[in-house]
């Protein structure tokens, strides 16, 4: 089954404002194996992956998939993998006003399609196809509420923070690495020179 569906911009629900706000991305582009090799969808990749961070993940078989992300910093984490470390699979969806956020994780990683958000009329016929779809129907609808929503902040902040104290580290020790051989140099220098 193929999803296609129109992308809405960030910010038009509350939930995703949030999420904005705390550097949660939504909307990647999740690749797989191409089905077609056709020169469209080829040229389409290439041009994902010269434009486009590229986020590794590995599925429950250990196989490694990538998504594609438009924010090219690290300082951005994808929503979708942490509701999967968090919740496993699922259907998740929110839903504000004439707009659904929704979510599929299957097999331990996103569907390729899902991730964004949609019209409600686009979400209600969705919703009945996903329903009757043999790859999906093992797969529970779970509404993403404030405390997924918390939870998935809460655990990006802290990687965020490790992170940051990671590349302190790495900073400080090529500074302190740097310092070491231009004093190395100096003292070498004045040795020569004196001779």
């Amino acid at each position: 089954m193929t999803i296609i569906a129109h992308q809405h911009k960030p910010g038009e629900a509350f939930m995703l404002e949030r999420l904005s706000e705390n550097n949660v991305l939504i909307g990647l582009v999740w690749n797989y194996e191409p089905t077609t090799h056709e020169p469209y969808y080829l040229d389409w990749i290439s041009h994902l992956r010269r434009t486009h961070r590229q986020l590794k993940t590995v599925n429950v078989e250990g196989e490694e998939k990538t998504a594609f992300c438009h924010k090219l910093s690290t300082l951005y984490e994808p929503f979708a993998l942490w509701m999967r470390e968090l919740y496993g699979d699922g259907i998740y969806f929110y839903e504000h006003q004439d707009s659904f956020y929704f979510l599929i994780i299957s097999q331990g990683l996103p569907v390729s399609g899902s991730d964004i958000v949609v019209s409600r009329r686009f979400w209600t016929i969705l919703k009945e196809q996903l329903a009757e779809a043999p790859e999906y129907q093992q797969l529970s609808f779970r509404k993403i509420t404030e405390e997924h929503v918390s939870a998935v902040i809460e655990r990006c902040n802290e990687h965020q923070a490790k992170m940051k104290k990671r590349r302190q580290i790495i900073i400080g020790s090529l500074a302190l690495g740097g310092t070491v051989l231009l004093l190395t140099v100096m003292v070498l220098l004045k040795v020569f020179i004196r001779g």
